[in-house]
């Protein structure tokens, strides 16, 4: 029987979420910038093994900065200060193994790693929680709110399909430095909001 006594979350998660991210702007929105710059400019590199491995190494920096400032937001404003109370190697090591896996699962087909994915949508939030093993705090998360957790993955896998189709046109029909600038800022915005509204769900569950 679940033991959750409290909500931090509205009627709608991913609502909730997007309200709660801008506790967070500044962080959110240094960090999306960052990152969409150096991935653009990886573009100019002539040394595409070099410019694979500092884009994968900058954005696994900047997907957990973006997870610790999300977990804060769910609960508290947060500066840029804040940056530098994440556990980058911690997380690092459980999110790139879960990338790892979901990105195999992808090259079957499609379905596996989405299906990898949908059954793993805490493992970020609860690595940047602190959680012991976050793998086991994403299915205790998943028991807590059932219901919740199914209708927030079907709303989420959604928004990736919009965004993945933004950058698409954007790439086909404007290309180059601004185009890659573009998809990656929206990429970090809209990271932001879902690990956000993630961390809210999440954090019902604690």
């Amino acid at each position: 029987m679940s033991t959750v006594t409290h909500k931090e979350y509205g009627f709608s998660v991913l609502v909730t979420g997007f309200v709660r991210m801008w506790r967070g702007f500044l962080p959110f929105l240094l960090v999306a910038v960052v990152n969409a710059a150096v991935q653009a400019s990886l573009l100019r590199l002539p040394w595409w093994w070099v410019a694979v491995g500092t884009s994968a190494a900058v954005l696994l920096v900047a997907f957990a900065l973006t997870a610790h400032i999300a977990v804060r937001s769910v609960s508290q404003r947060s500066g840029f200060a804040d940056l530098a109370g994440v556990d980058l190697l911690r997380f690092c090591l459980w999110v790139a193994g879960w990338t790892i896996v979901v990105n195999v699962g992808l090259m079957f087909y499609w379905y596996p790693g989405l299906v990898l994915l949908a059954l793993t949508p805490y493992v970020p939030v609860a690595a940047a929680a602190g959680a012991r093993n976050p793998l086991a705090a994403n299915f205790g998360a998943i028991r807590a709110r059932p219901a919740r957790w199914l209708v927030t993955v079907l709303i989420t896998l959604a928004v990736i399909l919009v965004v993945w189709l933004l950058t698409a046109l954007t790439s086909y029909f404007i290309g180059g430095w601004i185009a890659a600038f573009s998809a990656w800022l929206l990429i970090g915005v809209v990271a932001a909001w879902l690990l956000t509204a993630w961390a809210a769900l999440y954090l019902s569950t604690q």
